[in-house]
């Protein structure tokens, strides 16, 4: 089995204040968690097919990714943890084992939506029976249209992803 060592290090303040202010302007909620603008934040590089993305740290709790394209979303865990208000839909028990596994979310197979969204903005996919969060992705049509056929949601981060992976993987 091949191995695969992740870089791990500090960013400067400076570095970390410029991540905290962007998190502030493209995440609700973020304000909240992340108040003082004068601490360092640990990054993880999690290699992917053809780039690199990064997992932001505060503390050893994984709070933020962001893309090769410089998307910058929470970690999967930290939408719950931290109680960010992102918009939901729920779905159907059967359709967590597709979306766990990276299928995109199909209108009918979510069961209600909490929250209202446009395309193109974040959303956190949860089942039924526990309400965990098991999914985020971005909206590909509004919230009032979220139970139509075709694909409501495209799945960015899931469950058992390649960064999700990394995180559990890396001992440090």
């Amino acid at each position: 089995m091949i191995q695969i060592k992740f870089r791990r290090y500090f960013l400067t303040l400076k570095e970390s204040r410029q991540l905290i202010d962007r998190a502030i302007s493209e995440i609700p909620g973020m304000d909240e968690v992340l108040q003082r603008r004068k601490i360092s934040l640990q990054v993880l590089e999690v290699p992917l097919r053809d780039d690199v993305a990064k997992v932001y740290y505060l503390q050893e709790d994984p709070i933020l990714i962001e893309f090769p394209d410089g998307k910058l979303i929470p970690f999967l865990t930290a939408v719950e943890r931290l109680r960010l208000p992102i918009p939901r839909v729920v779905v159907d028990l059967g359709a967590v084992k597709p979306i766990a596994s990276g299928a995109d979310v199909m209108g009918p197979g979510i069961k209600e939506v909490e929250g209202s969204f446009n395309p193109g903005d974040l959303v956190a996919v949860v089942d039924e029976k526990i309400k965990a969060v098991i999914a985020l992705g971005i909206a590909q049509r509004t919230s009032d249209e979220a139970k139509e056929r075709g694909k409501t949601i495209k799945n960015i981060h899931h469950a058992g992803d390649a960064i999700w992976r990394a995180v559990a993987t890396d001992t440090r």
